[in-house]
């Protein structure tokens, strides 16, 4: 009878290490999942969101961009104290790894364009470069609705926005280069190799 204590007790051991495992593997993949859905794309939508949703910051005075996990934010606030809700608001977003709130200025932005000629030029090529431009216009083409934007390669050179890639039909070719155009800092949108699928 002990034996067949001890087989017993020994076939539940083996089951629950079984069961256990499997259920360990599924977390895992789950966390995996978690991970792969928690974007560049997914968090800079999301932090959008949130800063128009909260109480007393001025959104729309904000851009944002995000490069693996990294937050840049860029805009003019009214005080410290605002600035300073923007970027817990932004840490505090899943998937957030860091925060730039280096472009982020206080004034308003009639005081701040009052500047010279000359600090004007340095601080627009501080916070609009090739690099800055791409990344937001990859942001904003992910948030355009009826543009694959899986679909499209995006590169700037010198403010010279190329876009390359296929897509279903003329009107999302026409919203992309829509978009570009109205990304801070492009100077040029081309498009000749962005085609319509099938032809």
């Amino acid at each position: 009878m002990s034996t067949l204590k001890t087989i017993h007790a020994t076939v539940l051991a083996t089951t629950l290490a079984c069961v256990t495992g499997a259920g360990l593997a599924v977390a895992a993949d789950q966390s995996s999942s978690l991970k792969e859905a928690v974007s560049d794309t997914w968090i800079t939508t999301k932090v959008k969101a949130e800063l128009v949703a909260a109480d007393k910051v001025s959104s729309a005075d904000i851009s944002v961009t995000t490069i693996d996990g990294v937050v840049t934010l860029t805009g003019v606030l009214p005080d410290k104290a605002e600035l300073d809700r923007v970027v817990a608001l932004t840490r505090g977003i899943d998937g957030v790894k860091d925060v730039d709130s280096a472009g982020l200025k206080i004034g308003d932005a009639a005081s701040l364009n009052g500047n010279t000629a000359d600090d004007d030029k340095r601080s627009a090529g501080e916070v609009v470069d090739d690099t800055w431009i791409t990344t937001k216009l990859k942001a904003d083409l992910a948030t355009t609705k009826g543009v694959p934007s899986r679909n499209i390669k995006v590169r700037t050179e010198n403010g010279t926005v190329t876009l390359t890639g296929a897509l279903p039909d003329q009107l999302a070719v026409d919203k992309a280069v829509a978009t570009a155009r109205a990304i801070k800092g492009v100077k040029h949108v081309d498009a000749d190799a962005l085609v319509v699928e099938g032809k």
